[in-house]
């Protein structure tokens, strides 16, 4: 009866460890999925994030041009689809990088905030400096 006592001690012991350490990844895949996002004064999109450890990858389109009207030539202002860069995530915490070309210039907008439930929220860092709030809700 000892030896089992014991076997079962160390099976929930085992047990215990493997749920508690595979919590933070579950967690953190909370945050994938397709989220539509906005900014302050600039143009909205929707963003579609993978998950795999404490790596973030997905795309964002921008669904709207920029500030500036003009700009006639071909390409247009419809949406545009970047793929991410530099993407992780940290607990709740995430930042990535996209980089879009607006009038043939590339340029990288850095993202950084904290997602909880079916919202995430942070800052977007342009070229200038200085930062814009952005939000986003889970739409899948």
């Amino acid at each position: 009866m000892k030896h089992s006592m014991k076997h079962s001690a160390l099976l929930t012991a085992l047990l215990t460890t493997a749920v508690l350490t595979a919590a933070p990844a579950s967690a953190q895949n909370m945050l994938a999925g397709t989220w539509e996002i906005s900014t302050e004064n600039g143009p909205g999109g929707t963003l579609t994030l993978m998950v795999d450890g404490m790596t973030l990858t997905g795309t964002l389109t921008i669904t709207g041009g920029g500030r500036r009207g003009g700009g006639g030539g071909g390409g247009g202002r419809g949406p545009q689809t970047m793929q991410i860069s530099d993407g992780t995530i940290e607990g709740s915490a995430f930042t990535f990088t996209v980089t879009p070309n607006f009038g043939g210039n590339d340029f990288s907008l850095m993202y950084s905030g904290t997602y909880e439930g079916d919202t995430i929220e942070g800052t977007l860092e342009g070229p200038r400096g200085g930062g814009r709030p952005f939000r986003g809700t889970r739409t899948e």
